[in-house]
């Protein structure tokens, strides 16, 4: 992830993850912004870093992908489709 910065980790931002994906269904990077935004922590710069934190947060096994998307409500987004995300469901669940 050479488009981070350097003293950005992505792992700075779990604790949002986690919280999402422990109290929602599903959710997607607007959601992540909103949470962030209420609890004053900054966004990853450039914005398109969520992707990678998302991305990140799936390969620690906090989150897994959902085949579902939805455009973004952001306010000045791209209007890209979101992928949304879910706690991985454990072996007894699925």
């Amino acid at each position: 992830m050479k488009s981070t910065k350097l003293n950005e980790k992505t792992n700075k931002w779990f604790p949002e993850i986690e919280w999402l994906a422990s109290k929602m269904e599903k959710f997607n990077s607007d959601h992540f912004k909103i949470l962030c935004e209420r609890n004053e922590k900054d966004l990853p710069e450039p914005a398109s870093n969520i992707s990678n934190i998302l991305r990140s947060a799936r390969a620690a096994g906090l989150i897994e992908a959902l085949p579902e998307y939805r455009k973004s409500d952001w306010k000045g987004s791209s209007r890209v489709p979101r992928q949304y995300w879910r706690r991985p469901k454990s072996r007894k669940e699925k």
